[in-house]
């Protein structure tokens, strides 16, 4: 199995790429095998606000018919 830091490493890298609810998921998996881990929970913390601001935008476009690029 992959270290632990390796593992965050993977899941910062699928947040920067945009794949936040990826990444929440990831973390997900990993709270199961390693749970309390405070690194794991304050990262969980910031994708969960910046996917529910992402989700936000998404809607906004929609709504008032603005496409992101």
């Amino acid at each position: 199995m992959a270290k632990l830091s390796e593992l965050v490493d993977r899941i910062d890298t699928e947040a920067k790429e945009g794949n936040r609810k990826k990444a929440l998921l990831m973390i997900d998996k990993l709270l199961e095998k390693v749970p309390d881990n405070r690194q794991l929970l304050s990262r969980k913390e910031k994708y969960e606000k910046e996917y529910g601001y992402e989700k936000r935008i998404i809607a906004l476009e929609d709504k008032y018919g603005i496409a992101s690029e």
